[in-house]
């Protein structure tokens, strides 16, 4: 009897520890790392700082959920450290390079770098995901980082540990991301390996834009229509999108009309909110055509997910703001469902 009377509190502290959410553990790193090698884990740091909005944020809407408690405190021994304060935490950061918060740091039972990136990331199972990388040596960047120190430099090796690289934030690594490109071929460059150069490092324009341009369909027949024409409208929706905030300095109406007929002429399927982006702009330059952005974003909406709405309307509300009467504010701003964009915008609007 005593021992069952013993086993049923300990499964109950279990099942509690488990609905808190993430064990975040008051732990050294030298002992932290010492536990996961008893337990077969690995060892988990999410580095912070007093400061960090979106640090806040993981802490109070993702890390408390059952469902990430139950996928780390079963995979790591996890600790936070502020890293601005106390001993461990800003000779940490250091080391591992860090510079945005938060960011992640997965290391193994042997104390080596396993994964890293940075960036808080709100949808539960998005972050999961994304930690998760960290069992996959092709995509975990300490991984990647080791076998690219050691001389693996196919193209496939390369590009995975770039895009690992990018998403630690601890470098700009234009020059890099430049020194793969240029050692491509012009078929090389059509391919999976090389999309994230254009998707990334391209603005419009550019010799690397216009080359993905040039070659769209080569890319489509490799990547898939919609991922191509999706990039080929990033960067058009980029374009009209900093005049419609007003960056108008460089830009002029015939100019805009001109990249219009040019993206209209791409053969892209669905051209979403470049249509309401270019009105905006052209009302930017003009102060004309207020009623015409109205109707575009009416007519934009049915193309869109929530997610890319919302983008829509966090850059289109703020920036048309001094064109729109009080009424004409808040009928687009019912239109957002994020509760944090729609707070970006009544700070910007409303202040």
């Amino acid at each position: 009897m005593k021992k069952i009377v013993f086993l049923i509190p300990c499964l109950l502290l279990v099942l509690i520890a488990s609905a808190q959410g993430v064990s975040f553990q008051d732990l050294s790193l030298e002992r932290a790392i010492e536990k996961a090698k008893t337990e077969k884990k690995y060892v988990f740091i999410d580095f912070y700082t007093s400061w960090c909005g979106p640090c806040k944020l993981m802490d109070a809407q993702v890390f408390p959920k059952e469902d990430v408690g139950e996928y780390f405190n079963e995979k790591f021994v996890s600790l936070k450290l502020n890293a601005e304060s106390g001993e461990e935490g800003p000779r940490l950061a250091n080391k591992y390079k860090i510079r945005a918060y938060p960011t992640f740091v997965v290391i193994d039972e042997k104390g080596e770098l396993v994964h890293m990136f940075a960036g808080g990331i709100l949808d539960t199972q998005k972050f999961i995901e994304k930690v998760n990388t960290t069992f996959n040596n092709d995509k975990a960047y300490g991984r990647l980082e080791q076998r690219y120190n050691s001389g693996e430099r196919d193209n496939k090796t390369v590009s995975a540990y770039l895009q690992a690289l990018i998403e630690t934030s601890t470098i700009k690594p234009d020059s890099l991301v430049n020194d793969f490109y240029n050692s491509l071929s012009g078929k090389e460059k059509v391919s999976e390996e090389a999309v994230f150069v254009f998707e990334k490092f391209a603005p419009l324009d550019s010799d690397k834009a216009i080359f993905f341009e040039d070659h769209r369909n080569e890319f489509r027949n490799e990547l898939g229509k919609n991922r191509v024409d999706s990039i080929l409208v990033s960067k058009y929706e980029q374009y009209f999108g900093m005049i419609a905030k007003g960056y108008t300095a460089k830009a002029t109406v015939e100019v805009v009309n001109e990249k219009f007929e040019h993206v209209n002429g791409l053969g892209i399927s669905n051209l979403k909110t470049v249509p309401a982006f270019k009105s905006a702009a052209i009302l930017q330059l003009t102060n004309i055509g207020k009623d015409d952005v109205l109707k575009e974003i009416n007519n934009t909406i049915p193309n869109l997910s929530e997610r890319e709405k919302d983008l829509m309307l966090y850059i289109l509300i703020p920036g048309i703001k001094k064109f729109l009467t009080d009424e004409e504010k808040d009928s687009l701003l019912k239109l957002v469902d994020d509760e944090g964009v729609k707070g970006y915008i009544i700070r910007s609007v409303y202040r």
